[in-house]
């Protein structure tokens, strides 16, 4: 529509050449081979063909842009601005530019060639600027956009990717060792078991203790994956102290904190207790957490420096590195050493006023605080804008500046006195000053209060700064009329906006005719006000999506994160908790019968050694994010497992084979509620059932070892996510899941899924 606006301007003035109708007519078939050139230039993938070519299309562009100008003069000059704008985006910037150069030169020299005045030439020379201004920056910043919009998903995968890779790190570092160990172990003890069976039972106390502390590391790290929060970490690591044999006191006088301090800490707190845990020997923990004079501290100190084989802040240079780069970018400081009694100390202070953000928070998605490992990436974003919303701006920035030097120079050709020249100045200011705020009040300090009734009352000044001054300043008063429809687009609503934008419009067309202005003036100025207002409202907009876009891309990012952190935990507690679950249960069976029965003994200790086995493979499934499960497979090991305990398993599996996911997700559902079986009732029986109902699977999981309060026994409690990470996997295949005591007294965990029909 821009495009088109500026060759009506062009086509009245050669119109009004009164030129034979073979001319019009050639003059016409020039003006559409240059529109078809520029729309080309200006979206490359309208005609995919054309961009081989673009070299010689460029030039063509020039023989038909500069040609006409001997037969119809001036009157086709505007057409030589359009070269100028498709130099910069057909040619790359080293080339592009510089040509951009030469043809605001050559554009000049030809309106130089025909003008009859400094007023001309000084405003047909800020036109051969801004013209190509705006076609680069409408051409340029859809294509950012969608550039943009693209790169959402791709950015998104990659933090996903990222995140596994973290993940598979962590795995390796804190469960791959325990599960190593528990693996030499038992093969030991299985040696000893026949000759030294007092041996074996050290070894295999040894083994359970590893195990527990395993046990411990999953819900660490499971919860390691989800939101934190200084008092919810602060909680969380009595529980977790305890669990490794730690004595812990936990002091916490903090209140509610502003998100990226309660974050941050959170986040030292968390790394420094893992640390502890992984690379000391510490007997005795102290965290103290508290917030006066402005300021929130946290310590975290333990005794384990002097009883490690190796110091505990050797570790520096990774996590804690990276956190005291983020306490740093809050304006507060971390500090990591041994202290003077020999303890090592983590200390953190961190101002509790929030730094100023690099825009306002209205403008883009809100942010929810985030893990301790988000900290780069948001470094980042600060550090190293996205240039696009900075482009978006600078282009914008730079049309309305041209409009307000255009129109300036206009009003000075009228040659007024100092009074009037003032007083022009001033309204021209003014509306130029009204139109910054509307199209960038969502980059503004007070961009929340303005996007109110301000924006309404702003739009209503704007009309009277170019209404008012043509009562004063008659013909001499053009003002810029674009401006007040363009900011009718943006602010009012698309029913009413149009037509008030129509409206601005026509009524200064109308005062333009009233003072007497020539009518190849108004046609001119008529035009250009349409245009000016596309413009504005196509540039303003573009701007603020560009922004939106570019903030809803680290959203996007950091919500696939989540989900993938999300999927980390339960596939850890579901396919981890249950094999380190059956290890302790298995190893406490064997140490009762190392002595009296080696044999039975050697026998469970030959699956406690598959099972490890497996534990090792699913380690490296979890953080591959590939794993496949089979419900028969599952229910078989269920019964070994059950049976190894003393439970009585009775399995009837109707269902025949099932959709990959609805398998996996079934076998889940059962290896969790062995688990749970395991962890958290007194079963003596136990009954899987999996059968085909009316085009759905359904498959049950009973046992007699519900709580005489009647409470449910698979929970959530020790980490795990219980029912709830239960029923968002059953949902996520179409299905639901129901869990409670039966009229008989018997607990049942059932779940049913709607099958695809074949075919």
């Amino acid at each position: 529509m821009v495009l088109v606006g500026f060759f009506v301007i062009d086509g009245s003035y050669v119109w009004a050449e009164h030129p034979p109708a073979w001319q019009l007519g050639a003059a016409l078939f020039g003006f559409a081979a240059i529109l078809l050139l520029q729309l080309g230039h200006s979206f490359p993938r309208l005609f995919p063909v054309a961009p081989r070519y673009r070299v010689v299309t460029w030039v063509l562009q020039g023989l038909l842009a500069y040609l006409p100008i001997m037969r119809f003069g001036v009157a086709w000059g505007g057409m030589t601005e359009f070269l100028t704008a498709s130099a910069v985006l057909v040619f790359s910037a080293e080339i592009g530019w510089p040509l951009f150069c030469l043809c605001v030169v050559g554009d000049s020299a030809v309106f130089f060639h025909f003008a009859d005045g400094w007023a001309t030439i000084a405003y047909n020379t800020t036109e051969a600027v801004l013209i190509p201004l705006i076609v680069i920056g409408l051409s340029r910043m859809s294509g950012m956009i969608v550039h943009l919009h693209r790169s959402r998903a791709e950015l998104a995968r990659l933090a996903v990717d990222g995140e596994r890779l973290r993940f598979a790190r962590d795995l390796h570092d804190v469960l791959g060792y325990s599960l190593s160990a528990v693996s030499l172990k038992c093969e030991l003890a299985y040696r000893l078991l026949a000759d030294a069976p007092a041996m074996a039972r050290d070894e295999l106390t040894g083994v359970l203790r590893t195990s527990r502390k395993a046990l411990a590391d999953v819900r660490s790290v499971s919860r390691g994956y989800r939101e934190m929060s200084l008092s919810g970490e602060a909680d969380a690591a009595v529980s977790m102290l305890a669990a490794a044999g730690i004595r812990a006191d936990v002091g916490y006088d903090c209140g509610q904190l502003p998100g990226p301090v309660d974050t941050a800490l959170a986040a030292v707190l968390r790394e420094g207790l893992t640390n502890m845990l992984r690379h000391s020997k510490a007997e005795h923990c102290v965290i103290r957490a508290e917030a006066h004079d402005a300021t929130a501290r946290l310590s975290v100190v333990n005794d384990g420096v002097g009883r490690a084989s190796r110091v505990v802040h050797s570790v520096a240079d990774g996590g804690l590195a990276v956190l005291e780069r983020r306490i740093r970018a809050l304006g507060g400081s971390l500090r990591h050493a041994p202290d003077a009694d020999g303890w090592f100390r983590i200390e953190a202070a961190v101002p509790l006023s929030e730094p100023a953000l690099p825009e306002p928070a209205s403008s883009r998605p809100a942010r929810r605080a985030a893990s301790g490992d988000d900290d780069e990436a948001q470094a980042y974003e600060c550090v190293y804008p996205d240039m696009v919303p900075t482009a978006a701006t600078a282009i914008t920035s730079a049309v309305l500046l041209g409009y307000f030097v255009a129109s300036a120079v206009l009003a000075l050709s009228f040659e007024p006195g100092p009074g009037r020249m003032a007083a022009s100045a001033a309204w021209l200011v003014g509306a130029c000053a009204l139109q910054v705020a509307q199209s960038f009040h969502w980059r503004l300090p007070w961009s929340a209060w303005w996007a109110g009734w301000p924006r309404y009352a702003a739009l209503a000044l704007q009309a009277a700064f170019q209404f008012v001054p043509s009562l004063l300043f008659g013909i001499e008063w053009l003002g810029l009329p674009g401006f007040v429809a363009g900011s009718a687009l943006l602010v009012l609503p698309a029913a009413a906006a149009w037509p008030v934008a129509a409206g601005v419009v026509a009524s200064s067309t109308l005062a333009l005719y009233l003072v007497g202005n020539a009518t190849q003036d108004i046609i001119y100025l008529s035009a250009y006000d349409v245009i000016c207002a596309l413009v504005v409202f196509g540039l303003s907009r573009m701007a603020q999506l560009a922004f939106e876009l570019h903030w809803s891309r680290a959203e996007i990012a950091r919500l696939a994160v989540i989900t993938e952190r999300l999927r980390f935990a339960r596939d850890l507690h579901d396919l981890l908790g249950f094999s380190l679950s059956a290890i302790t249960l298995k190893c406490e069976l064997v140490r009762r019968l190392a002595e009296d029965k080696p044999v039975q003994a050697q026998g469970e200790l030959t699956e406690v050694l598959q099972i490890v086995r497996q534990a090792l493979a699913d380690v490296r499934t979890v953080a591959g994010g590939t794993h496949r499960m089979s419900l028969s497979a599952e229910a078989e090991s269920a019964v070994t497992m059950l049976a190894g305990v003393g439970i009585q398993a009775q399995v009837r599996l109707h269902c025949g084979e099932l959709p990959g996911d609805v398998d996996t997700v079934l076998a889940t559902l059962l290896r969790e509620g062995m688990t749970n079986v395991l962890r958290h009732s007194q079963a003596k029986r136990c009954l899987i059932t999996a059968e085909r109902v009316a085009g759905a699977v359904r498959l049950s999981l009973v046992n007699d070892g519900v709580h005489g309060s009647g409470e449910p026994v698979l929970d959530s409690r020790g980490g795990g996510s219980g029912i709830g990470n239960l029923s968002t996997r059953v949902t996520a295949v179409g299905g639901s899941l129901s869990a409670g005591p039966r009229t008989d007294g018997w607990f049942e965990l059932a779940a049913e899924v709607e099958l695809a029909p074949a075919g």
